[in-house]
């Protein structure tokens, strides 16, 4: 495994609950992490409180998860909601400094379900929030999920197609490894294959424990990554 290039390691903040932020903040950097990969109420929490219990801890924002709002909805209503939810993140994550704001698909339960989205009202709404973000200068990072969880953008060869319709030089790409241990046929590929349009890549192993808790070579993929 190469180690010619130091990582910098965050902790997403959902993991912990319903803890508030001051804990989760002093448990992550007693852990020895270097940021965040941030979820918060942006309707309840002021920013600069955020910044503030942050950087009280040493602690960098790489990035910001959203809350479930639906871009691909057939509903104008529906996307309008998701899309003046996400410019607010945006204007959040502005005030933060510049973490890549996550977005995604709608995740819903497939079981018995009909989704009546579209990947074409997905894509003109990622347009809009591009466009809305580069005005902003803060990049965005789009992040497949797995089958289960929504029905367009599963893997790397969707999210690269996607990007390339969106065609906005600040929408990147978020991978995460245990989404892809169940949609890639080969994650090593995927990451070479989104080269210096991979912004975030997110760790877990292959069973969503912790690593070395699952199956997955992890020194291939830093290897890839430093390619």
């Amino acid at each position: 495994m190469s180690i010619s290039i130091q990582r910098k390691i965050g902790v997403t903040t959902w993991i912990f609950g319903q803890n508030k932020l001051e804990k989760t903040a002093k448990i992550i950097s007693e852990m020895g992490f270097d940021g965040v990969e941030l979820y918060v109420d942006i309707n309840q929490t002021l920013p600069q409180n955020v910044k503030d219990i942050l950087a009280d801890n040493g602690l960098e924002i790489f990035s910001m998860t959203p809350s479930n709002v639906d871009l691909g909805s057939s509903d104008r209503q529906t996307r309008t909601v998701a899309l003046d939810y996400y410019k607010k993140l945006i204007d959040y994550g502005a005030e933060l400094g510049n973490p890549i704001i996550t977005c995604h698909e709608y995740i819903q339960s497939q079981m018995g379900t009909t989704y009546a989205g579209s990947r074409d009202n997905l894509i003109a709404s990622c347009q809009e929030l591009a466009v809305y973000a580069e005005k902003a200068k803060i990049k965005l990072g789009f992040e497949p999920l797995n089958r289960y969880l929504c029905r367009f953008i599963l893997n790397s060869n969707d999210v690269l197609s996607l990007l390339a319709e969106i065609n906005s030089p600040n929408m990147t790409v978020i991978l995460d490894t245990y989404h892809g241990n169940l949609e890639e046929a080969n994650l090593v590929k995927a990451i070479q294959e989104c080269g210096d349009k991979l912004s975030v890549y997110q760790i877990a192993d292959s069973n969503r424990k912790g690593i070395g808790f699952g199956h997955t070579n992890f020194a291939e993929h830093f290897d890839a990554l430093d390619e």
